[in-house]
């Protein structure tokens, strides 16, 4: 929808809004340029803009005017993001009584103005969407309760009194009430910034009511503040702007979004860097110091030893490359970018091939491996890569985790339409506490005898995810020195 909003940038720095200007373009927004104040009002005399990018300080009229303008002219049709170098809370205070909706700090990168963007797009689409159900609240009232019903945004009225008049279902959902008499703010909020925010809008409406302040209706017209706050387990996103009538303030309208999953998604994207920069450090530290080992000279006359340290640099290598391959899928994954061929699979036929592939590992390490199958076909619908990596995790995991000398039996049986298949391994186990975050991404269990053990942390994630995408599932049950069972569980075709 970015193509059909207009945008304006008013800065003085040339720079700057040209910079703007570009990457909005690409973007497909229409946007006019503007280096003054005096030149935006003229602008904004002329157009009707969708979003405004206003810079704080400039000359003769600064960002502050320009914002009380557009508020007190076109009310908040316009989403005005203000561009400061002030990064302090007083800064961002003072910009949302003046009806500023967001707050973009310099220097910034395209990533940060694209977010900025984003939001002031959703919130430019909320109050299109607003004014257009408000507006038939003056013409066939049951058709207008049919719109607001139909909202995917939570919407609430409030009286002066700072009682609910009027809710939709999206609301009573994300607040998990329903419609009361008398029901006040207080009543479903837990922020009480939020509540006294309600409070303050509609204490301008009994201000202009007995004309204690002249002028008040006015200046509340361009009151808007927004809040984001978890509430019964959802993050919300709730607009506060008072309702006037006539030139009156009567209540408080209120827009409820649910912005879990974006928040979710944006905390999921941080950890997720956060994880991958601490696992690429690790080995890549590890080959760097015994490197630089190495390099003393102090096992010049001990040349096993020097193989010894270029092996631990080969085994972290490996490691690094291990880990790079799975975000490298995990990337085209998500994008959708894995081919996938699905055809009639037999269970017995992807196993053996990949317990004879390790098998070389487990006798390096005198692991048994012992192998059961049924007799009649396990056929599955699937791709054959997909099942590979199932398999090749908890085989390979099985070897890894087990003890020298240990054993690793793998067991298929054909159930109610589930091929079931176990693979019981003697080695370390693990805790309940670690079994509980065993397939998250990059979780790895971490203690004295897990310290030598390579892996990405990556790999029973990705299990668990293929085999969603076959309706199947996974369990594990395990016992610390005794060792551990994974049991995979797929519908057969």
């Amino acid at each position: 929808m970015s193509e059909s909003l207009n945008v304006l940038v008013i800065d003085d720095e040339e720079g700057m809004r040209e910079g703007i200007k570009r990457i909005l373009a690409k973007r497909g927004f229409q946007v006019k340029l503007a280096q003054n104040g005096e030149s935006a009002i003229e602008l904004l005399d002329k157009n009707v803009f969708d979003i405004a990018f206003v810079d704080l300080k400039m000359p003769g009229i600064d960002g502050f005017k320009v914002t009380e303008y557009i508020n007190n002219k076109i009310g908040n049709r316009t989403v005005v993001v203000i561009v400061s170098a002030l990064a302090t809370v007083e800064a961002a205070v003072e910009v949302t009584r003046h009806g500023a909706f967001d707050f973009l700090v310099k220097p910034f990168t395209p990533a940060d103005l694209n977010h900025v963007t984003d939001r002031a797009v959703l919130q430019s689409n909320l109050i299109r969407d607003r004014e257009e159900y408000l507006s038939q609240l003056n013409g066939e009232r049951n058709l207008s309760r049919q719109l607001i019903n139909a909202m995917q945004e939570g919407l609430l009225v409030l009286n002066i009194r700072a009682e609910v008049v009027l809710i939709n279902p999206k609301a009573e959902f994300f607040l998990n009430t329903k419609f009361k008499p008398s029901m006040h703010a207080r009543d479903l909020f837990f922020d009480k910034k939020l509540v006294r925010a309600i409070e303050d809008t509609v204490r301008f409406a009994d201000d202009t009511k007995t004309n204690r302040h002249a002028g008040k209706e006015e200046h509340a017209k361009g009151i808007t503040r927004v809040f984001e706050y978890v509430q019964n387990g959802s993050m919300l996103q709730v607009r506060v702007d008072p309702l006037v009538r006539e030139g009156r303030v009567n209540g408080v309208i209120m827009i409820i979004q649910d912005i879990t999953e974006v928040w979710k998604a944006e905390q999921d994207k941080n950890r997720f860097v956060s994880m991958v920069a601490h696992e690429l450090k690790s080995p890549l530290a590890a080959i760097i110091n015994y490197n630089n080992v190495i390099q003393t000279g102090m096992f010049d006359e001990q040349p096993a030893k020097i193989h010894e340290l270029l092996e631990r640099c080969n085994i972290r290598a490996d490691a690094l490359l291990e880990l790079i391959g799975d975000l490298l899928y995990i990337n085209k994954r998500d994008a959708g970018k894995i081919e996938k061929s699905i055809v009639e699979v037999d269970l017995r036929d992807v196993l053996k091939k990949q317990l004879d592939f390790y098998k070389v590992q487990a006798d390096k390490r005198r692991i048994t491996l012992e192998f059961s199958v049924p007799d009649e076909p396990a056929q599955v619908r699937a791709d054959q890569g997909d099942l590979d990596r199932i398999f090749m995790n908890l085989i390979s995991n099985g070897i890894k985790y087990n003890r020298d000398g240990g054993s690793l039996a793998v067991n298929m049986k054909r159930t109610d339409g589930v091929i079931v298949t176990s693979f019981s391994d003697t080695g370390i186990g693990m805790s309940r506490k670690d079994m509980d975050n065993l397939f998250e991404e990059f979780f790895r269990v971490r203690n004295s005898k897990t310290g030598s053990i390579s892996g990405t942390g990556l790999g029973l994630a990705t299990v668990k995810r293929v085999l969603s995408e076959y309706n199947g599932r996974i369990t594990v049950e395990s016992e610390e020195d005794v060792g551990s069972t994974f049991t995979v569980y797929l519908p057969v075709s």
